[in-house]
């Protein structure tokens, strides 16, 4: 799959790129999803044959966890190669779409802030900005899975190139296979609820750390007659994320807010969610997050977070290979959280034991429609990421009734 075989949904405020931008786009998307796909699935057969062997003659046993298979593996030539190649696959991701935002601005700033900037606009949604939220350093320190100046970098007054950057960046990086509007998770998720808990029917909804409201929309859709509001603490993708929801027709309230001190009054939402979030949190922030979910969702509300899974359902080589982005992307808390106990953390945060729950959902742009209906009505293994029905992509998501 690549993104020239599946253009991505125009908005009027996408960055387009020009026949040479897309053809660059298109090959680091592609070779991304190359070295991921066919010569990181190499990756286990190497373990199995070559290094896992000689672990075991050297030690007497086979390794314990992901940290000694990490240091072993990593000595081997195709795991080096392999791991040079992520990185700079994904640095080239991002590089591919610098061109194309730089030479979309100035003039796409003032066309977003001609909407989001001035009374009088007629407009479906609201933007509600605050310069006083604090940026906490776990998610300044570093550019976050290599994208350049990271989510809040304004280089201007009223500035949404980041946004802009995201937008398209992550398309580039999905090869597409978010769908094409970057939505398939969000779709997934809400769709989800939706028919696993007919009898909801939710009035007002969160979304924590929206960024541009890929996964956010969808709910617009599902949920018609609730009204849909996001949160993130970065000002340009506020920005960016307003201007997109309403070129798209949907009316969505975005909130510029440090997720660990919403200022929403306790019991304002009826579903509160959020979308690969917590492991770009520390452990002390997820804690404080998942408190102030609990205090702004309503009596008989849901939390649901759409996460990575967890490691403690995985053999000591599936978890290496899923925490090499801790090591390798700029993705700091990435093993910490995989690590996390989430049943512990939720109830830490308020939530009654007994109220837990955890899906495997399935990606609605992938899966069979069997496959949804099976995770509907829970006949999908609870907690195992790596359960296969065909080939598709399935969610880990964990949770709480309120």
């Amino acid at each position: 799959m690549g993104i020239v075989a599946k253009p991505q949904v125009d908005h009027a405020f996408l960055a387009k790129p020009s026949h040479d931008e897309l053809a660059r786009q298109s090959y680091a998307s592609n070779l991304r999803m190359y070295t991921l796909a066919t010569i990181g699935g190499g990756m286990r057969t190497v373990y199995d044959k070559r290094v896992k062997p000689q672990f075991e003659k050297a030690q007497g046993r086979a390794p314990k966890d992901e940290h000694e298979v990490r240091k072993v593996m990593l000595k081997d030539p195709y795991a080096r190669a392999w791991s040079s190649m992520m990185r700079a696959a994904q640095e080239m991701v991002w590089e591919s779409v610098v061109p194309t935002v730089e030479r979309a601005q100035p003039e796409l700033n003032n066309r977003i802030e001609a909407l989001v900037g001035k009374p009088g606009v007629n407009k479906m949604g609201s933007l509600s900005l605050d310069p006083s939220t604090v940026k906490p350093k776990y998610a300044t320190a570093v550019d976050i899975h290599l994208m350049p100046g990271n989510y809040e970098t304004e280089r201007t007054p009223n500035d949404a190139t980041q946004g802009a950057f995201y937008d398209r960046g992550v398309y580039v990086y999905q090869g597409g296979m978010g769908g094409d509007n970057c939505h398939g998770i969000g779709m997934s998720l809400a769709t989800f609820i939706a028919r696993k808990f007919p009898n909801l029917k939710p009035k007002k909804i969160l979304d924590i750390g929206c960024t541009v409201g890929h996964n956010l929309v969808p709910y617009c859709d599902v949920f018609p007659d609730a009204e849909i509001h996001g949160v993130d603490m970065s000002a340009p993708v506020m920005r960016y994320a307003h201007a997109r929801a309403e070129a798209m027709g949907k009316a969505v309230h975005f909130h510029q807010m440090n997720a660990e001190s919403l200022k929403f009054p306790d019991n304002s939402f009826d579903v509160v969610t959020s979308v690969i979030l917590f492991h770009e949190t520390s452990r002390t922030a997820l804690r404080q997050i998942l408190k102030e979910c609990h205090r702004v969702l309503k009596p008989g509300g849901l939390m649901l977070h759409m996460e990575l899974p967890r490691t403690a359902t995985m053999d000591p080589y599936d978890a290496f290979y899923l925490d090499w982005d801790a090591y390798y992307n700029n993705e700091p808390y990435y093993q910490a959280y995989t690590a996390t106990d989430m049943k512990d953390v939720i109830v830490g945060a308020g939530f009654a034991p007994d109220k837990y729950v955890e899906y495997l959902i399935p990606d609605l742009v992938w899966c069979d429609p069997a496959e949804f209906d099976a995770a509907v009505r829970g006949d999908l293994a609870r907690g195992n990421a790596l359960a296969r029905w065909g080939e598709s992509i399935k969610w880990s998501t964990y949770g709480a009734w309120k």
